[in-house]
């Protein structure tokens, strides 16, 4: 990306100066006051060639909503490059394009407010502003912007005059307070101008200071744009309708971040929302038809019932994720009779139909709801732990649990050595387990270091390893299209996820470090006031706008445990978890 262009969509980055906490116990760099969240960058992701139509399941916008292409000359749009051309000489016809700002096109129910924009349940105080609107355009002619309701009623607009060969950014201010309705942003190429845009962005003022503490509100931004409101569900991505694809396992995440970041020292939910939120979430799941005590992966909604989704599994793992975070969540906001609800639905999980010739637990259940899974959770990690501390909750006197003894993740992806911490602290402890035998601290600590060293030892010319940055997990691809799953084992890998530096960074022995990483990760644009993108790859060329959730909830987690030890806060997650007798009990099958 041209310095020139780069300059607009990210604000003051050598502005970044060193910022000491009010509790003194943390050194934190600072954000700058006013971000641009892009809202399309026709060049973040690689397209094969011009194109002129835009397959939905990959194309979206960078807020996890949909676009479109509007006016009688549409057809003369193109997609190349890079950019969105537009040659309208000699025509007396206007073409562009629109975006929704807050959910899909066809959910009018749904505006963006510029003045509040993060979604509920984030407290007034918590929310940024959206104050200016930016677009990187050349060409000659006349450019509009317009701000629209769902209702298509013109909230706002502004022309731009261009002139060749000038490619200038464009930014204009916006009053927040006048578009607190907003659906549509559109640009308009006017009759006989000759066009090329490249981003179009909000300016979003910040309230946040340090940048942990943005990257903190940022995840959590993302993860609940996930969020279905009123239902109980998170959507396995923000782009897809209500209902179609929606994640069990970030709905539990989405309960317990939300219980977590209520707390009196985070303070961005109210606690009443959280509390909302975890019986809304509990009640969806319990909805759902389960099979052994399973909760499926995925779910859809048809005639009015959440069913598994079609192809998808009852899942052991996800199973473990939803439960375990709502369990926490209710003890952290005091919700004792939902707690024992929780507990008496992990009890009915008929774990001995569940367990292989092995020992070890199945990953769940086929479609059917009968077919048991051959393969099973033996693997060291943090899945298997979930999985055996699951169990070991379900029954009073579980069978003595099987792991291997690798101390090594599989391929060495990332999540799977950091996601059972997202929940519980005794796997900080430098003790060997009584099931693995590894000091999972250690473990953990030598695959960070690994991760840190990939770039510079296989690719050292790379973005990644100029910038050092990290993070070899798992994903969508760069370019949407699949999924990924990488690691610090595997040779030649091109794409990084960015997930794992959150994940990870309670456990850095230089908390610096990755308040450096975060920096450059907003210097770069990969976090953004909507959070982190998915993944992006290691030339610093391309990079997926998607909202995952699951990602989301690990990147907000992971945020959360290390704002609070970095600053020395009460972690509410870690006390829960602490306070639970059944995960106590559970716990002694790998601590005694």
């Amino acid at each position: 990306m041209p310095p020139a262009i780069r300059s607009l969509f990210i604000l003051a980055a050598a502005a970044l100066t060193p910022l000491l906490t009010s509790q003194g116990a943390d050194i934190s760099p600072a954000v700058p006051k006013s971000l641009w969240q892009p809202v399309l960058d026709p060049g973040a992701v690689p397209h094969p060639g011009p194109v002129t139509s835009m397959n939905p399941f990959v194309s979206y916008t960078h807020l996890g909503t949909d676009f479109g292409f509007h006016g009688p000359a549409e057809s003369r749009l193109v997609w190349s490059e890079g950019r969105i051309g537009a040659d309208l000489t000699g025509l007396d016809a206007w073409a562009g394009m629109w975006h929704s700002l807050q959910g899909l096109a066809a959910s009018t129910a749904e505006s963006l407010d510029f003045a509040a924009p993060y979604p509920a349940p984030v407290r007034t105080a918590s929310q940024p502003k959206i104050t200016s609107i930016a677009v990187q355009a050349g060409g000659a002619g006349k450019l509009k912007l317009e701000i629209k309701s769902s209702g298509e009623d013109l909230l706002w607009q502004h022309s731009f005059t261009l002139e060749e060969p000038s490619t200038a950014p464009l930014a204009v201010p916006v009053d927040p307070l006048a578009l607190r309705r907003a659906k549509f942003l559109v640009w308009t190429a006017e009759p006989g101008s000759r066009i090329s845009l490249g981003k179009v962005a909000l300016g979003v003022e910040s309230t946040s200071t340090g940048v942990d503490d943005f990257a903190l509100r940022a995840s959590f931004a993302k993860l609940a744009r996930c969020y279905s409101q009123g239902t109980g569900l998170v959507r396995d991505r923000a782009h897809v309708g209500h209902g179609a694809f929606d994640s069990i396992p970030a709905s539990g995440l989405f309960a317990l971040a939300t219980a977590a970041v209520s707390s009196p020292e985070i303070a961005i939910v109210d606690p009443d929302d959280a509390r909302r939120i975890l019986h809304e979430v509990f009640d969806a799941l319990s909805g759902i038809k389960k099979a052994s005590g399973l909760l499926p992966h995925f779910v859809c909604e048809i005639d009015g019932q959440h069913v598994i989704h079609p192809r998808t599994e009852y899942s052991t793992v996800d199973t473990a994720i939803a439960y375990q975070g709502m369990l926490l969540a209710a003890s952290i906001l005091g919700e004792d009779e939902l707690r024992v609800r929780i507990l008496e639905a992990i009890q009915e999980i008929d774990f001995p139909a569940l367990t292989l010739a092995d020992g070890t637990i199945s990953h769940g259940l086929r479609e059917d709801g009968s077919t048991v899974i051959p393969y099973s959770w033996r693997d060291w990690g943090g899945e298997s732990a979930l999985v055996i501390l699951l169990r070991g909750m379900a029954e009073a006197s579980a069978p003595t649990p099987v792991m291997a003894n690798t101390g090594r993740p599989w391929q060495g992806t990332g999540f799977i050595a950091e996601i059972q911490s997202l929940f519980h602290p005794d796997f900080d402890s430098p003790q060997p387990d009584a099931v693995s035998g590894v000091d999972w601290l250690n473990a953990r600590r030598t695959l960070l270091d690994k991760q840190k060293r990939y770039w510079t030892t296989n690719s050292p010319d790379s973005a990644a390893a100029k910038l050092g940055l990290y993070g070899l997990s798992a994903s969508e691809s760069v370019t949407g299209r699949s999924y990924q799953v990488n690691g610090v084992d595997l040779a030649n890998q091109d794409s990084l996820q960015p997930h794992y530096l959150l994940m990870a960074a309670a456990i850095d022995p230089n908390p610096a470090s990755v308040q450096t990483s975060l920096q450059r990760l907003v210097e770069q644009g990969w976090l953004a006031p909507w959070g982190m993108v998915e993944t992006f790859s290691a030339d610093g060329r391309h990079y997926l706008p998607m909202m995952g959730s699951l990602n989301a909830g690990f990147e907000a987690l992971g945020a959360y445990h290390f704002v609070t030890g970095a600053k020395r806060l009460n972690n509410a997650i870690y006390e829960a978890s602490r306070a639970l007798p059944e995960v106590r009990a559970a716990m002694k099958a790998f601590y005694h």
